[in-house]
């Protein structure tokens, strides 16, 4: 395991929930690289933990595409392949665009404050470069936000492990998420503008925009640097 996140200490949730959830963060944010092994041991040091939790969590990775098993029983983020990101690139605006429509119906008054000032921190981070993983963050947060307020537990799971299937695509992408090519704040806003309008079809088509920029970058520039 070469990359280095931030690997602290986990407090105050039972450990084995806690290992998963910070590893699926990792992933869906692509601190790791295609192909990079991911060692038991390795991260048990990392985490503080013994190994057990942290096979625990892997074992529950695999199961959603988001790393695959090696001889060595540790775990490997997977290679990436132009199939793979336009089957993933398709699924996820199928689905989250769905999702995003359906939420237009449910989301109430606080619910859109909130993913407002959520689309205002992801302006704010991505416009620099040394913030980009705070801006990933804020990203992952507002995405995961409207999602939820869908009211649909059975495509969240769905989108969750699309987005753990993302995380190689998305580190390869890093260097354009501050570049002034990007209207940043312009898909974003445009989600929310659609969603407080109350408009779904617009809401799906503005989440399919966001969604596809970073996939369509990196399919132009295939293979990825």
């Amino acid at each position: 395991m070469t990359s280095n996140p931030d690997l602290t200490c986990l407090e105050h949730t039972p450990i084995n929930e806690a290992v998963y959830r910070r590893l699926r963060d990792h992933l869906m944010r692509g601190d790791y690289a295609a192909g990079e092994v991911l060692g038991i041991q390795e991260l048990a040091n990392a985490f503080g933990t013994s190994a057990m939790p942290v096979r625990e969590a892997l074992r529950r990775l695999a199961a959603q595409r988001a790393v695959e098993p090696m001889k060595s029983r540790s775990m490997q983020v997977p290679m990436m392949s132009r199939e793979r990101l336009e089957d993933i690139r398709r699924a996820r605006v199928l689905i989250e665009g769905t999702v995003t429509a359906w939420a237009v119906e449910h989301i109430t008054a606080d619910e859109l404050d909130t993913l407002r000032g959520l689309a205002s921190q992801i302006g704010q981070s991505l416009s620099r470069a040394d913030s980009i993983r705070e801006g990933l963050e804020h990203n992952q947060r507002f995405h995961f936000f409207i999602y939820k307020t869908a009211r649909s537990d059975s495509m969240l799971a769905t989108i969750e492990s699309l987005w753990l299937q993302s995380g190689p695509y998305l580190r390869a992408t890093r260097q354009l998420m501050h570049s002034e090519e990007r209207p940043i704040s312009e898909f974003h806003a445009a989600i929310v503008d659609a969603i407080a309008r109350g408009d779904a079809q617009a809401a799906q088509q503005a989440m399919a925009n966001d969604v596809c920029w970073a996939f369509d970058k990196l399919w132009a520039a295939w293979p990825p640097q």
